[in-house]
């Protein structure tokens, strides 16, 4: 399991991949079969170089913990002393360098995980806020640090920490492994008609929640680490989701939606919501509404009429203002029912990014809301021009609302 540290890393960039349905599927398979490959052939140049004599060998004992650096040490007897001495460095730098890499994505994968589980209430609130300046919780980056010089300092009472912390993390990764196939499993069977850009074999799922379970339980026979420190970590995670929920007043099995939420410490008097006609107009201001409802602030409705090049500025443009004055009083009239304020204005421009961006400076706004479509993800641009102009020259904060894949492909 252990060669395969870090590829569970990977879900957790989902986000941020324009075509995940197409991408994750194929880098995932591709590490892999790639690491599958170079543990194989690394095992067989291991043991090559330190063969086994009377059921022993010293790759499983004297070069037990750094077994690539024993097999360069091997290869240096036919090298010249300066390549064996460089070769050697150049291993012993790699081999930081990789747990570097994977502390780091380790931890990353650690803030993110934190930062969902808080906004479903399976973690206090205060791990689903965002920083203002790091973007993102501090009580994770707090937790995930206190955890492992915990689980460092732990494992140092028992007689093979390396051992321990092995079977610790094989014991976590199996449940999570076994949970994750019945989920693809309950899924198939509840929502059989859900889009999927990517499907397994039903096969898969079916064969691998068993074997996972197995060695799960294989781990907390063969591993005192596995067999009492894992079920004590279930446990206070039991405990602290029963004292989450209940606070929070929601059900145990209860879903909860997450809730547009602004980096912590972020303040406006103003929102700016620019519009756009349909749901995709509703959606924003509806955003904008609820943001200026909880922190008693006023939103100014902006609808931006481009005027074609080979147009004057004011020239009549009869059915696009007609269209933008029933949009703003849609967006006024959604604020009265929440009592918001909601300021509508209407200019021409030839550009839509530097029209939003001048509006907010004029208007003294401390808050744009825009949208990003999952179609710019897909393309050689994360946010839409538009987007990336405001988010690049706005005078105030932005708060990019990102849709899912399928939903409101049409947005700015």
């Amino acid at each position: 399991m252990l060669a395969f540290t870090g590829l569970e890393t990977v879900a957790n960039l989902a986000e941020e991949t324009r075509e995940p349905g197409r991408t994750l599927p194929r880098s995932l398979f591709s590490a892999i079969g790639l690491v599958v490959v170079l543990t194989t052939a690394v095992a067989a140049v291991g043991v090559a170089a330190f063969p086994v004599e009377n059921d022993q060998t010293e790759l499983g004992e004297r070069w037990l913990r750094a077994p690539l650096a024993g097999i360069v040490d091997a290869l240096g007897a036919h090298l010249p002393d300066v390549l064996a001495d460089a070769l050697l460095v150049y291993v012993g730098l790699t081999g930081a360098l990789v747990l570097l890499a994977a502390a780091t994505t380790s931890i990353s994968g650690f803030t993110r995980l934190a930062h969902s589980l808080g906004e479903h209430r399976q973690l206090p609130a205060s791990f689903g806020r965002l920083n203002r300046r790091t973007l993102v919780s501090p009580q994770a980056i707090v937790s995930v640090s206190v955890i492992s010089i915990g689980l460092v300092i732990g494992s140092r009472v028992v007689d093979d920490d390396v051992a321990a912390l092995a079977s610790l993390y094989s014991f976590g990764v199996l449940l999570a492994f076994a949970a994750a196939q019945l989920a693809v499993l309950r899924l198939r069977l509840t929502e059989p008609d859900l889009p999927r850009p990517f499907r397994a074999p039903l096969a898969a799922p079916m064969l691998g929640a068993p074997l996972a379970i197995a060695f799960w339980i294989v781990a907390m026979v063969t591993h005192p680490a596995a067999r009492y420190a894992g079920p004590a970590w279930l446990a206070v995670g039991l405990v602290l989701y029963l004292v989450v929920r209940r606070r929070a007043r929601v059900g145990l099995l209860a879903d909860v939606e997450p809730v547009t939420q602004l980096p912590a410490g972020a303040e406006f008097e103003r929102v700016l919501v620019p519009m756009k006609l349909g749901p995709i107009g509703e959606e924003m201001v509806a955003t904008a509404v609820a943001l200026a409802k909880e922190r008693g602030a006023t939103v100014d409705a902006l609808f931006v009429i481009v005027v074609p090049l080979d147009r004057e500025l004011d020239a009549p443009l009869y059915e696009l203002e007609e269209q933008a004055a029933a949009s703003l009083a849609e967006a006024v009239l959604l604020g009265e029912e929440h009592g918001v304020r909601v300021q509508p204005v209407t200019v021409r421009a030839r550009a839509l990014g530097k029209s939003i961006v001048d509006q907010a400076s004029e208007s003294g706004d401390d808050l744009i809301v825009v949208g990003s479509s999952p179609r710019w993800r897909r393309q050689s641009l994360f946010f839409s021009p538009t987007v990336d102009y405001v988010l690049r020259t706005a005078p105030c904060e932005v708060l990019v609302v990102a849709f899912p894949q399928g939903v409101l492909e049409d947005v700015v």
